[in-house]
């Protein structure tokens, strides 16, 4: 059969883009390849907005994907904005009244209404604590007996499943709770001592004397490494810092994550009611179990819907004070400029209530839920929690790519990716891609955890041309501390490509 010139040009064609792709998949192979990180599993899929792949490596593995996994859950809070932000599902933070029957002083309950931003910082201008003491002494009321916080919006789930033991003294692993505030966090000031031998400087700040403080840390010579180290054991009273401080070491912060949020919520709120001349006698907190009504979507758990009806959790019937909550969408941007775990935990939970009861698994239900919408195979992704802190999570990176897609064409993609860290500019890509051409044009969440790396979003090629990508390394040996820099380099080969 004699072709035509068309037809041989087209052939033509197909072998120059072959040859090209092939160029570039090699160009990008190089880029990725670090001998010290022999064998780092990479997983890469490119693709033009409308989904259409240009260039993929190991595209269906799954891999962990770190805090990658609050895209999912950040779109998925956008795609259901309305509906969580429905003051029926969105009741804010409350006080009540119980009046004592033995006319001793009555008892509050700060009730939590699941509002990450909640804070009482003396800068504080909205979703303020204060605001809340401000109505308890304007109601009259002189004397508490005892202050509970109540957490029982969510079931007492404050760590999930995956999470790492060594994660949770530190502020990236606070535990979850429908009554949080100043991120579930206190804050610990270190400087060194007045002279070399001398135990360094440990304060709490103001209102943080939390735990009970054990100073091992010692005062060095000028210049020597800093070496200090936390040991808070989990469920512990007790944060033991060690190691050794340099006297010409400036002062810093140590931020330290808390087990209890509702008891330093209760705790905060004391020290603002005595701060007004309300006498607080005892601080006390109120949890909701898991129970099997708590599973989605799980047959024992459908069975079991009517215990809902039958046992209601009890709401206190005099409030005091309603503080509404501040906007989702100011945490949504702190997920993910941020990569703020606990908010991301907290939205979570709020999806959860869009058809349960607010526990991790309906959260993870609504999920899955979206990404069937989204149109990705179920054999493409696993999720345990909403901040990308299980080690459990699974994607690949096809499937990111796809959702990416999917969200390019929906209203709220343009908000969402407003949202997301700017290559060399701000959040957690603000030192990278500093000095390459993808500075202020690449717009991606990073993800980190032991082992793995990840970025995935959009990016302007040097031609001006939108992409979509998501990039994944998993299996990183324990000798190199992160494939970051490689991750960098194979984008800008990608970006000058195209």
């Amino acid at each position: 059969m004699i072709k035509t010139l068309s037809q041989w040009l087209g052939l033509g064609l197909l072998f120059l883009l072959a040859g090209c792709q092939a160029g570039l998949r090699s160009n990008v192979e190089a880029a990725l390849t670090n001998p010290d990180q022999t064998g780092i599993r990479w997983g890469l899929v490119v693709a033009d907005m409308d989904g259409t792949e240009l260039l993929a490596v190991k595209p269906e593995d799954r891999f962990t994907p770190a805090s990658n996994t609050k895209i999912v859950t950040t779109m998925a809070a956008y795609h259901h904005l309305a509906a969580l932000t429905d003051p029926a599902r969105n009741p804010g933070t409350q006080v009540f009244l119980v009046r004592a029957t033995d006319r001793g002083p009555p008892n509050l309950i700060l009730r939590g209404g699941g509002d990450a931003m909640l804070t009482d910082a003396t800068d504080c201008e909205s979703t303020c604590l204060a605001t809340l003491a401000d109505a308890v002494a304007a109601f009259g009321i002189e004397a508490v007996g005892t202050l509970i916080g109540d957490d029982t919006l969510f079931p007492n789930e404050r760590w999930g499943p995956g999470w790492s033991q060594e994660d949770l003294q530190y502020h990236y692993g606070t535990a979850v709770s429908a009554l949080s505030v100043n991120d579930n966090l206190v804050w610990l000031d270190l400087a060194p001592g007045a002279r070399v031998g001398h135990p360094a400087r440990l304060q709490w700040q103001d209102g943080d004397a939390y735990f009970n403080l054990f100073n091992q840390v010692i005062t060095t010579a000028a210049e020597t490494p800093r070496t200090v180290r936390v040991e808070r054991l989990p469920g512990a009273d007790r944060v033991r810092v060690y190691g050794n401080l340099p006297i010409d070491q400036t002062p810093f912060e140590l931020r330290l994550a808390v087990d209890n949020p509702a008891e330093l919520a209760a705790l905060r709120m004391q020290g603002l009611l005595e701060a007004r001349g309300i006498s607080v006698d005892a601080i006390a907190t109120r949890h909701r179990p898991l129970r099997l009504i708590d599973e989605a979507p799980d047959e024992v758990a459908e069975a079991t819907r009517a215990d809902l009806i039958a046992h209601p959790i009890a709401a206190p019937n005099e409030a005091i004070a309603t503080l509404a909550p501040a906007p989702l969408t100011d945490s949504l941007k702190r997920i993910s400029k941020d990569s703020q775990n606990l908010h991301a935990e907290l939205a979570l939970r709020r999806l959860g209530l869009l058809e349960g009861t607010g526990s991790r698994d309906f959260g993870v239900a609504a999920l899955e839920a979206f990404l069937d919408e989204a149109g990705l195979s179920e054999l493409g992704y696993a999720f345990h929690g909403g901040s990308g802190m299980s080690i459990y999570n699974r994607i690949s990176p096809r499937s990111m790519v796809q959702l990416l897609a999917f969200a390019a064409r929906q209203p709220w993609f343009e908000a969402w990716l407003a949202d997301q860290p700017i290559g060399g500019i701000d959040g957690s890509l603000e030192r990278r891609f500093v000095g390459t051409p993808l500075e202020g044009k690449i717009f991606a969440k990073t993800g980190t955890l032991n082992g793995a790396n990840a970025l995935s979003g959009m990016m302007i090629a040097e031609s001006g041309r939108e992409l979509l990508f998501s990039i994944i390394a998993n299996d990183r040996p324990a000798t190199t501390r992160s494939a970051m820099a490689e991750m960098d380099a194979a984008l800008n080969v990608i970006a000058a490509a195209y």
